[in-house]
C-alpha cells in the first residue's frame, strides 16, 4: 500500500465521529464458509450476536453440504445454506487457478465463488443483511444502517491494484473512493445490488464478472470494494481493526478486554498461520 492511503487513513481514524443512531429494521447475516473456518466460528458470532447494532432476523451460513458442518448449524441455531443452490454451481466449476512467481498452481475457485455469493442478493428474506468474514471478531457495537437508512461502510487502508483495474473494466466510469472497502464486513441492500447487477448485464452480471477477471492475479476482484463504491448515499467510518495470530487466540471477553480500547475488531487470517 503507498504511504499516501496510510496518511489519509490515520488522519480519517483520528477525526471526531458523532454517535450514529442505528436503524430499527430487522437485517439477515450471511457468513459464507468452508470446514476449516468452525474453529473460529465461533468467535465470529459472539461477536455478531453482541456488537450487531440491529435487530437479527437470522443468521445463514453458505457452505458445502458436509455433516460437521450441517452440525455446527444445528447446534448454534443457524440457518444452513447448501452453496451449490445459490447459482446452480459448485466452486470447482469456475476453475480459477493462478500460478505464482514460484510456479506453484493454486485454486481461487472459492476464494471467488464466497464473493460472489455476498453479491447475489439471494440469502435471506430481509431488504439488508450482513456479510461477514468467519475469522473476523466484533468486540465494539457496530451501526450498519442509520435511522435515516443510510449503509455505514468501515473503511481500511487496504490498497491492492488488480481490484481497481478490474472496477475500471466493469465500471469504466465509477469514481474511486481514497480509502478501502475492504474492512471484512459490509452490508448489502437488495435493491443497491439488483442496480449493480443491472449495470453489470442484468441476468449475466456473474459472467461479467468473470470474463473481467484477471485470471494472472492471485486476487484480481474485490466484492467490497466494488459495491462499496458503487454506493452514492453511504456514512464512512474507520474500521479500528487489529490483526492476530491464532497464538493470541482466547475466549471473548478476554479479547474485549484486551483490545477494545484501542480496536473495534480483531482478524485472525488463515494466510498469517500458515
Amino acid at each position: 500500500m503507498s504511504q499516501l492511503r496510510k496518511i489519509r487513513y490515520r488522519l480519517f481514524s483520528w477525526w471526531w465521529f458523532p454517535d450514529l443512531e442505528p436503524s430499527k429494521e430487522p437485517i439477515d447475516v450471511v457468513i459464507p464458509i468452508i470446514a476449516k473456518d468452525l474453529h473460529i466460528l465461533p468467535l465470529c458470532l459472539e461477536g455478531v450476536r453482541k456488537c450487531v447494532a440491529h435487530p437479527i432476523q437470522e443468521i445463514y451460513i453458505v457452505a458445502p453440504a458436509q455433516q460437521e458442518i450441517l452440525d455446527f448449524c444445528k447446534e448454534h441455531r443457524l440457518q444452513f445454506v447448501d452453496e451449490t443452490t445459490i447459482f446452480g454451481f459448485s466452486p470447482n466449476e469456475l476453475d480459477i487457478q493462478y500460478i505464482s512467481e514460484k510456479g506453484e498452481v493454486r485454486d481461487r475457485s472459492g476464494w471467488l465463488f464466497q464473493q460472489l455469493v455476498k453479491l447475489s442478493g439471494k440469502v435471506g428474506t430481509c431488504q439488508h443483511y450482513l456479510c461477514i468474514d468467519a475469522d473476523h471478531v466484533l468486540i465494539h457495537p457496530h451501526v450498519f444502517l442509520t435511522k435515516e437508512n443510510k449503509t455505514v461502510f468501515y473503511m481500511s487502508y487496504e490498497e491492492h491494484q488488480p481490484y481497481y483495474d478490474n472496477i475500471h473494466r466493469l465500471i469504466p466510469d465509477l469514481p474511486l473512493d481514497t480509502l478501502s472497502y475492504v474492512d471484512h464486513k459490509m452490508l448489502f441492500d437488495k435493491e443497491q445490488l439488483e442496480a449493480l447487477h443491472q449495470t453489470l448485464g442484468g441476468e449475466e452480471w456473474v459472467k461479467t464478472i468473470l470474463e473481467n477477471y484477471d485470471r494472472h492475479s492471485h486476487a484480481g476482484f474485490s466484492e467490497f470494494e466494488l459495491y462499496g463504491n458503487f454506493v452514492k448515499e453511504k456514512v464512512r467510518r474507520p474500521w479500528l481493526q487489529k490483526t492476530l495470530r491464532y497464538t493470541r487466540l482466547a475466549d471473548y471477553e478476554t479479547l474485549c478486554r484486551q483490545w477494545k480500547g484501542s480496536r473495534w475488531s480483531v482478524t485472525f487470517p488463515d494466510y498469517m498461520n500458515k
